[in-house]
């Protein structure tokens, strides 16, 4: 060794180890970028399919409101059950059936075919899922259960919700729950889950069984992720529920052909740099695309849901200082599942988007803004606007997409696309949420779909 580096100065030796280390740092910032571009990607990934299942799951669950709402209507008693509860099921196949149970015991349950053991069920009793129905209970307020085992067989996810009705002796007397139970893991079908595995990723959606007090393992595509051990996590909030989905990178930097490639070569300063430049170029693009993905849904182009909920509860505070009303419109599509089903969904894509752009084009004032709040569903915020603007506005977007015609061939309301809307109003106070106005709006929504569709009901914010 001394005889072979005796031939060149010391200059000649800094030099090579200041190269050394110089092609060293760019090749390390090569592969940290690399790393961290992949991310982001992950990351863009986990937090698109968090809002997915969220969005799909959460959708079904709160069809329990309408259930609800018709039982403190009836008083508690529900003559034409099964009337209402086709029309809440719709066209879901994954909702496998939903159920009325005063005191927390099953008296009625569509569709009653196949369904006939979950009769009489007390969901008080010992059970696997009973835990959830307690808290529900105890809580006052929308719970989701599971997923665990039916009576029925396999497994489904449950959303209970508990029904208080006024009595002469009592004020928000517990009645009993209303519940719509969906089929798992046919519920996750339409979140796409496989792109995980198409990228070659590891994923792993896991819970907390409140029966056990022990990690369940809801879905997973790789029985050896737990031998991993780098991951990234998020958790996933459904109304109470708490998930967390955990994904597994495909590779490591040692296993990739290009940075033993990147080592090889690492003395080509010229393309090093390059390197450098190009991935922090696409780590800036990419970080611009994940803040754009943030608020805009890509299918629509309008404000997505996470953008709604942020910019109510800004109006809320604003309003609220003022003395102001916020009035909110929520609006379904028609049969939209029958469009998908006639048309396809490449062309309920673009029905969705024409929809979302009529939709804003109707807006004429700056505040006001439209959002797609999840699947055929859109929400319309008006800041400062009364009750007779609300309305106006309602009546002015089913008159425009009436105009505009779109063909629907599989509606029963009529040939063209229709939309059903739910309009509130109500003075700011600063203890709302954007919930109360949602959910408010969804039920007169609801009214208007039970009611024949094409058309808007105005329920003010209690």
């Amino acid at each position: 060794m001394k005889k072979m580096f005796g031939r060149f100065s010391g200059r000649a030796v800094v030099s090579f180890l200041v190269s050394l280390i110089f092609c060293g740092t760019l090749i390390s910032a090569v592969i940290f970028n690399r790393a961290h571009i992949e991310k982001l990607e992950i990351e863009q990934t986990i937090l698109e399919k968090s809002v997915r299942i969220n969005e799909v799951i959460s959708k079904l669950l709160y069809k329990t409101q309408a259930l609800s709402v018709i039982v403190i209507q009836g008083n508690g008693d529900v003559h034409n059950f099964d009337q209402i509860a086709s029309t809440i099921v719709a066209d879901d196949a994954v909702i496998l059936n939903v159920l009325l149970a005063p005191n927390g015991i099953v008296s009625k349950v569509y569709p009653l075919n196949g369904n006939e053991s979950v009769i009489g069920w007390n969901f008080f009793g010992e059970g696997e899922g009973n835990i959830e129905a307690q808290a529900a209970r105890d809580s006052g307020g929308l719970v989701v259960g599971g997923p665990f085992n039916v009576v029925q067989g396999g497994q489904a996810l449950v959303g209970r919700l508990p029904v208080y009705i006024d009595t002469p002796d009592e004020t928000g007397n517990f009645w009993g729950l209303v519940s719509v139970t969906l089929k798992f893991p046919q519920i996750l079908e339409d979140v796409g889950l496989e792109i995980f595995h198409a990228h070659g990723l590891a994923y792993e959606l896991w819970r907390i069984n409140p029966d056990t007090n022990e990690e369940q393992v809801i879905a997973y595509n790789d029985e050896h992720t737990r031998r991993k051990s780098h991951f990234f996590e998020r958790e996933i909030h459904i109304i109470n529920a708490v998930w967390f989905l955990k994904v597994w990178p495909a590779y490591t930097w040692y296993s990739r052909m290009e940075s033993w490639i990147f080592v090889v070569i690492g003395f080509f300063i010229c393309f090093l740099v390059l390197f450098v430049v190009q991935n922090n170029f696409e780590l800036r693009q990419m970080k611009t695309i994940f803040e754009q993905m943030a608020k805009i849904d890509p299918v629509t182009g309008i404000y997505n849901r996470r953008y709604l909920d942020e910019n109510i509860k800004r109006f809320i505070i604003s309003l609220s200082r003022s003395n102001g009303t916020l009035s909110l419109l929520m609006v379904d599509v028609d049969f939209f599942k029958n469009y998908n089903d006639a048309y396809g969904h490449s062309k309920g894509d673009i029905c969705l988007k024409t929809i979302a752009e009529v939709l804003g084009v109707n807006l004429l004032r700056t505040d006001d803004f439209v959002a797609r709040y999840g699947g055929e569903e859109f929400v319309v915020v008006l800041p400062n606007t009364s009750e007779r603007g609300a309305r106006m506005v309602a009546d002015r977007l089913l008159e425009s997409i009436r105009k505009r015609g779109i063909p629907h061939e599989a509606s029963s309301v009529a040939e063209y696309v229709t939309i059903s809307i739910g309009v509130t109003t109500g003075a700011v106070l600063h203890t709302y949420s954007g919930d109360n106005y949602i959910q408010r709006a969804d039920k007169a929504m609801y009214m208007s779909k039970q009611n024949g569709r094409n058309m808007y009901t105005f329920l003010q914010l209690l």
